[in-house]
């Protein structure tokens, strides 16, 4: 665990280390992506730091390989570069790019923004509301709010999507996709039908099962079931969900080796037994394979599997990668599961997998009324939209309110005209670093973290506040900076 700083030159790992130098926090500094890559999967660190402008690194690529790995998918990334288009933020952040700093020929972020972001992702699921200083300038202002999900499959009236943002049942909003794009359906928007029921094949916070609204519902429909027809073909059905508990690296590569994308069964894995519990709620799988030797370690931390195992559907299999005389006390103590002497293989594996495929209950069988999208599937992709107001901005954010939650960490770009008129772009992106119900009851308040501005869109801000703060909003909203003569 710890950060790792990849980077041919070492200006990176020495911000990063005299900006951490108060944190107890071990820093690691390689400088090919091939140690890199080697260093990742072996010791999976909780925060990789990029040289985006590295051409050998190839960032937008080498993190989405991060993240398709079994084992490595919740590493988050930060990226420095001196490339701040909306367009490569927009790729890095789509990739998994967590943040993006720019980095200018003798210039670095502030060392005290970068230290509280660290800190922020290591603790973003219950923040530390003071770990950003936040002194915001307060006013209101129309903004059109955008995040992104995934679609896990579609019928001709429903689709199951994957997203940060928290849609409750009988919520709706305005969605825009490809596939709708394509069949012409107009005015295409989701309602919420049920949350959280089947757990996750992406890697977003909430899975809803929603209803699909359209201008002509009845015609889109037939669309949608002709479209289905013909490209039955293009269906990458993952109905087994695996979840492993793997320490050793060398075996957690063999697991990566055996999942396969042609397959019916999908896997993330996980180095300890930490927060067993959570990781079941948040991936209902049907089959968990665990080593012993985590179990021996510490049998409590396995406590909650039992529960899980009484209430939901799935088998768990104990294994050892090594020769053991303790099975038998296994078997005794965890009859619930099975336990197998050795290793599972590839052959016993996908026999487990067709095993279980047939006893799935309803709610998790395959339809051949839907097409279950892969995760290269440009289908699968989904933007979700929506009106909001921003009521405060600070250098490092905003607060805004809007009628849905987001979890903390979602990614968001708000378009507003009042960005424009701070001279900065008129589109901007955030993360979402806390989230909570206003007073009403039906809205919900707000704050995010800019991500990705350099020093010019730093500076323009803080003028634009202290111009506000001198005027007042309304007379600064006309053009009237303070500067007439009297």
């Amino acid at each position: 665990m710890g950060i790792l700083v990849v980077d041919q030159g070492p200006e990176i790992f020495w911000f990063a280390s005299g900006a951490l130098v108060q944190d107890e926090i071990q820093l690691k500094h390689l400088q090919t992506v091939a140690t890199a890559e080697a260093h990742i999967f072996k010791d999976l660190p909780k925060i990789v730091i990029l040289n985006g402008d590295d051409s050998a690194l190839e960032p937008v690529k080498f993190i989405g390989r991060m993240r398709n790995h079994v084992f490595a998918r919740n590493i988050l990334f930060i990226v420095f570069t001196g490339d701040l288009s909306n367009k490569y933020k927009k790729e890095l952040l789509m990739a998994g790019a967590g943040q993006v700093f720019y980095k200018g020929r003798g210039f670095n972020p502030s060392p005290t923004f970068f230290a509280s972001l660290v800190k922020w992702f290591l603790t973003y699921k219950a923040p530390d509301p003071q770990i950003f200083e936040f002194r915001p300038t307060t006013f209101a202002y129309e903004a059109e709010f955008t995040t992104w999900g995934r679609v896990g499959w579609i019928s001709s009236t429903h689709l199951l999507l994957e997203s940060n943002l928290d849609i409750n049942p009988g919520q709706s909003l305005p969605v825009k996709n490809s596939l709708f794009e394509e069949l012409e359906i107009k005015d295409a928007s989701l309602v919420c039908e049920e949350k959280n029921k089947v757990g996750r094949y992406y890697q977003y916070a909430n899975s809803m099962l929603c209803k699909i609204v359209s201008k002509d519902p009845v015609k889109d429909a037939k669309k949608i079931t002709t479209w289905i027809g013909n490209n039955r073909d293009i269906s990458k059905d993952k109905s087994i969900k695996i979840v492993y508990f793997e320490s050793d690296p060398d075996y957690r590569e063999v697991v990566k080796q055996m999942i396969k994308l042609d397959k019916r069964y999908c896997a993330r894995g996980y180095s300890t037994l930490e927060d067993l519990q959570e990781i079941l709620d948040y991936q209902m799988p049907q089959l968990v394979m665990v080593n012993r030797s985590l179990i021996l370690s510490d049998k409590a931390k396995f406590d909650p599997i039992k529960n899980y195992v009484k209430n939901n559907f799935c088998y768990v299999v104990t294994y050892a990668l090594d020769k053991e005389s303790n099975i038998e006390e296994f078997k005794k103590d965890y009859e619930f599961a099975m336990h197998s002497p050795m290793a599972i293989e590839l052959p016993l594996l996908e026999s487990m997998v067709m095993k279980l495929a047939a006893k799935l209950p309803e709610k998790f069988k395959t339809s051949p009324d839907r097409v279950y999208f892969g995760k290269h599937n440009s289908y699968s992709r989904i933007n979700l939209h929506g009106h909001c107001n921003i009521k405060e901005m600070a250098i490092s954010g905003i607060n805004m309110v809007s009628p849905f939650a987001l979890s903390n960490y979602c990614a968001c770009e708000l378009t507003s005209t009042i960005f424009h008129m701070a001279n900065i772009e008129r589109n901007q992106l955030f993360r979402s670093f806390s989230s909570k119900q206003t007073a009403e009851g039906n809205t919900f308040l707000h704050r995010l973290v800019f991500m990705g501005q350099n020093v010019k869109d730093n500076e323009n801000v803080k003028t634009t506040l202290q111009e506000i703060a001198k005027v007042g909003f309304d007379n600064w909203i006309v053009g009237d900076k303070g500067d007439k003569p009297v």
